[in-house]
């Protein structure tokens, strides 16, 4: 075998081989995702006090912070509107944080599947992000709502401008009385994405 062919072989072996130790290439560390809870909460009605801070009263506040009704039941630690067939109804919650909405989970606890909209405040201005029927049957169970948005060719998984304050809308009319346990959103503090495996934060 001709020497100087011996040696660029050897390497290929050797790159090869490497390639083969290490078939995965390293992670993209993306910006951490944050989960909250409402802390303050008003809606179009209550069957509890409109001006209530209680959490177990049937009021708005009843569906701030972390879910803490884990049965399908009437439950006064749930809000739920003053009448059972009263049209649209709606709850509007706020958090701590202000960030780029990802996703909204709202926990339905009692005759589920009223959810038809979700709107995501902007300055003054409510956004439109969902509107349409509610696929969750499960009691106790969640409607999930993940953010796409689309620029060109990038896809973004969250929204194009912060908010900490999000509105509900119920149809009322959907059999039974139809109870928010909470809300939580998803979120990130910085604005990212993904293009040609890159990672792009603003």
């Amino acid at each position: 075998m001709n020497k100087n062919f011996i040696v660029p072989f050897i390497l290929v072996l050797v790159l090869a081989s490497c390639t083969l130790l290490n078939p995965k290439k390293d992670k993209i560390q993306t910006p951490p995702e944050i989960l909250q809870w409402a802390v303050s909460a008003r809606a179009s009605s209550s069957y509890g006090s409109q001006l209530s801070e209680n959490r177990d009263d049937f009021s708005a506040f009843s569906a701030t912070g972390e879910p803490d009704v884990f049965n399908c039941s009437d439950n006064p630690k749930a809000w739920v509107s003053d009448g059972d067939n009263e049209g649209l109804q709606w709850l509007e919650l706020s958090y701590d944080k202000e960030v780029f909405v990802s996703g909204v989970s709202v926990r339905e606890t009692f005759n589920p599947g009223a959810v038809v909209q979700i709107e995501l405040l902007n300055g003054s201005d409510y956004v439109q992000m969902f509107k349409g029927k509610d696929s969750n049957r499960k009691c106790p169970g969640s409607f999930d709502f993940s953010v796409r948005e689309k620029e060109g060719n990038v896809t973004r998984n969250m929204t194009s401008f912060k908010t900490g304050t999000v509105r509900i809308t119920l149809d009322t009319n959907v059999k039974g009385w139809n109870e928010i346990d909470a809300v939580g959103i998803k979120g990130y503090e910085q604005y990212w994405y993904l293009f040609n495996n890159t990672l792009w934060v603003e």
